[in-house]
Formats: structure tokens, sequence, C-alpha cells
């Protein structure tokens, strides 16, 4: 079988959130086009709407991230 790409939601740290990741803020789903370091460890997330958001070392986010690797159906 091919492999596929699958969207699973994972927990993640601020030091590990990635571009494409998809958060989602105020209830709306939000994707994740740009991350920029701030001084004290901070980050400065850019989404395709062209909102931003900062977050720190310690915050921690539940992102939809695409991952490869799945075959077959999902059930």
């Amino acid at each position: 079988m091919a492999r596929s790409e699958r969207q699973v939601a994972i927990e993640v740290g601020g030091g590990s959130l990635r571009r494409g990741d998809v958060i989602q803020v105020g209830g709306q789903s939000m994707a994740v086009v740009d991350i920029c370091h701030l001084t004290g460890g901070a980050k400065l997330i850019a989404f395709r709407t062209g909102d931003i958001l900062t977050i720190t070392p310690r915050t921690t986010l539940v992102v939809l991230r695409t991952v490869a690797g799945w075959e077959g159906p999902v059930c």
C-alpha cells in the first residue's frame, strides 16, 4: 500500500512548534506560517490569516500536525 499523510493531534511545548502546525485560537483553526524567536525564549507565531500570537517557552499547545507514513484506510 502507498504511504499517505494524515493529521494527528499532539501536545507540544513552545519550543516544538513547527511551520505548518494548526492550532485552535478562540475556536478558530489557524495554520502557522512563520515563527520568530524573541528575547527570553519567547516566540512570535504568525498565521496564514495575518494574525500573530506570542508564546512563552512554558506554553503548551495541542496542535494538528501532518505526518507521513500512514497506510490503509482510517476507520
